[in-house]
């Protein structure tokens, strides 16, 4: 299945125990297609792949025709962008967890591109190190926000503006 999903799948499947912004993006696409989907479960954005969120995941893959693994390869991550861009228009949204040193995924990898362009040596590689720390930082020192070098939502939301 071809897609202009945004983030672009990482290429890293997610599963039952997994955590961090990617699942967190995951659960608020899930989210957003029950207005379509009322049998799909409200899940809680906390960024953690649980048992409530793989079982969401295997409905959402069911009723789109895909194998109900109840994991997140590239099929359901662009279906899932897909159906949520249909129903709310196009673009990366806040995923609803904050992005932190040690993170990795498609939600760093698209913030590092967008923070490349205040701090053009910033590698776009995925994984939120120092250099993405300090990159955020002097963007959120830039914008008057409170400089802890952690992507909240009102980070987010300038950055992305």
């Amino acid at each position: 299945m071809a897609s202009d999903a945004l983030p672009v799948y990482y290429g890293n499947v997610l599963s039952e125990g997994d955590q961090g912004p990617d699942v967190g993006l995951v659960q608020q696409w899930l989210n957003g297609a029950r207005a379509r989907y009322p049998e799909l479960p409200r899940l809680n954005v906390d960024g953690k792949f649980g048992p409530d969120t793989a079982a969401a995941v295997k409905v959402y893959q069911k009723l789109m025709g895909l194998q109900a693994d109840g994991e997140v390869g590239a099929d359901t991550w662009d279906s899932l962008y897909a159906t949520y861009s249909a129903l709310y228009g196009s673009g990366e949204i806040w995923p609803g967890v904050s992005l932190r040193q040690g993170e990795t995924g498609a939600a760093v990898k698209s913030a590092q591109a967008r923070l490349r362009l205040l701090v053009p040596s910033l590698t776009v590689d995925g994984r939120y190190g120092l250099h993405t720390r300090n990159a955020v930082f002097a963007f959120q020192v830039i914008h008057d926000l409170a400089p802890d070098g952690v992507l909240g939502q009102k980070t987010w939301e300038l950055l992305y503006a």
